[in-house]
């Protein structure tokens, strides 16, 4: 059995899950969500409402990664837990969907790149930047190929770098932004409408889904079964503060004539702080914007890499693809998911275009994520009492994450330009059921085999006792007569 290294602690564990999750859906959703949802300020209710599940399915992760932390985390929960095929197929459909965060957010990060060269007046830069954008976000994409292929420390070192600089520029922003706020902004734009609003908390629930990745890693985390979930809590609620607070300060401080006449489908928080803010500190917000969505694609990558390695463990895909360099990472699962996030780079489309088909596959897995935690309790007593990290009210919280992320899953294919993306997913599902069913032979996995054994001899035992119970009623009916 190949072996990872231990070298992720709780710090490191915190900054890849803040830095994962913050990123594109706060400093570019927040703002070209008008562009799709036009709901004005009530954005800021969008945040709080898309936080309800975000909070109860991180519960969930808590609790899974608690009771089993593995590389490869969501599939080995719903596997293990429910299903091998459902394990394999729900990750699939993320697999495919991460790496296209990859590509989303290099482009993504390109985007916010030339907002900061054009507020620090490098005009020329910033055309040079726009034009060779697919360029220069592949040779991003390839960077933290390298790093990741390094080691995971080196990844750790790196992240852990990004977060402080990321909070640095999120604190500016909250600190000088707070004061330029006004009722009278928030109230010209606000938008009562529920259906609208609901609407636009399924598409920012993107916002929200990065926190997942560190499971992914669980075999490289130092004391996995306290680490993880202790991390996991700790950030979700961190993000949701920032993310509600920094949507209040930008909606806040937008005139009523700024805001009719903005361009959102362009446009990102840094351009906008760049109107309210002191030069200096607008400048660094941009700046800490494009740490936010580059270091995005640092924890994608070792997600995406792991549950490929895990798939490989279980001979689902080539054995080859979980051999490790000498640092200790699977090498050619990295090279596989830094050419696919390429390819999908050459042909990507506005980064908002990009979010519908990304969210349907990560709320599938939320759906399935919340069914594994709903019935851990009561279907494998015995792992769950191995957790560290427990909640009483288990079963009800995997019942809200499975309701509200249904209901998201529902109001985005209600969208209008859902269902290519819809269609386009449900083709990625058909080829990895394909994939499924042609390695099966290969990947009777011992635990399913063990599985199928103990069936076999409950079934064994049940007919060898109505046998015995059987003989004796037939002795004590003859000494009857």
């Amino acid at each position: 059995m190949v072996e990872l290294r231990k070298e992720l602690g709780l710090k490191e564990v915190v900054a890849t899950v803040v830095t994962s999750v913050i990123g594109g859906g706060l400093f570019l959703t927040t703002i070209q969500i008008q562009d799709k949802v036009p709901i004005g300020s009530s954005v800021i209710f969008s945040y709080m409402l898309a936080a309800i599940p975000a909070l109860f399915i991180a519960l969930c992760y808590a609790v899974l990664s608690s009771a089993m932390p593995s590389s490869g985390g969501e599939y080995v929960f719903i596997s293990r837990i429910i299903d091998p095929f459902l394990g394999f197929i729900v990750t699939w459909a993320r697999w495919f969907a991460m790496i296209a965060v990859i590509a989303a957010m290099a482009v993504g990060d390109i985007a916010i790149l030339t907002h900061f060269f054009n507020i620090v007046h490098m005009d020329n830069v910033a055309v040079f930047v726009s034009t060779y954008i697919q360029a220069i976000a592949i040779i991003l994409v390839i960077l933290f190929l390298l790093v990741n292929y390094l080691g995971v420390k080196l990844y750790g070192r790196i992240q852990t770098t990004m977060f402080v600089l990321l909070m640095i520029g999120l604190f500016s922003l909250i600190i000088f932004g707070l004061p330029n706020v006004s009722l009278s902004n928030l109230s010209s734009s606000f938008n009562p409408d529920l259906t609208l609003i609901a609407q636009a908390s399924s598409l920012i629930f993107f916002s929200y889904i990065g926190f997942s990745a560190i499971t992914d890693a669980g075999d490289e985390v130092k004391d996995a079964k306290k680490t993880l979930p202790r991390g996991i809590i700790i950030s979700i609620f961190t993000i949701a503060v920032v993310y509600i607070l920094v949507a209040i300060i930008v909606y806040g401080s937008m005139s009523p004539s700024f805001y009719s006449s903005y361009d959102f489908a362009n446009g990102s928080v840094a351009n906008v702080a760049a109107t309210f803010l002191p030069f200096v500190i607008a400048a660094f917000v941009a700046f800490a914007g494009s740490i936010a969505i580059i270091s995005d694609i640092n924890p994608t990558i070792l997600s995406t890499s792991r549950l490929v390695f895990a798939w490989a463990r279980d001979k689902i895909v080539p054995e080859k693809l979980a051999e490790l360099n000498k640092h200790k990472v699977p090498k050619w699962t990295l090279l596989i998911n830094a050419i696919m996030a390429i390819s999908i780079v050459l042909l990507a489309k506005a980064f908002i275009e990009a979010v519908m088909m990304i969210n349907m596959a990560v709320l599938l897995v939320f759906i399935t994520i919340s069914i594994t935690a709903l019935v851990l309790p009561y279907k494998h007593p015995e792992l769950y009492n191995k957790a560290q990290f427990k909640i009483r009210a288990l079963p009800i919280v995997g019942l809200i994450g499975l309701i509200t992320s249904s209901l998201f899953l529902v109001f985005i294919l209600r969208l209008p330009d859902a269902m290519p993306g819809f269609l386009l997913l449900l083709t990625w599902i058909a080829v990895g059921s394909i994939v499924y069913i042609y390695t099966q032979e290969k990947h009777q996995l011992h635990w399913r085999l063990q599985k199928q054994h103990r069936k076999e001899k409950d079934t064994a035992d049940k007919e060898l006792i109505k046998e015995l119970v059987d003989t004796e009623k037939n002795k004590i009916s003859k000494k009857k007569k």
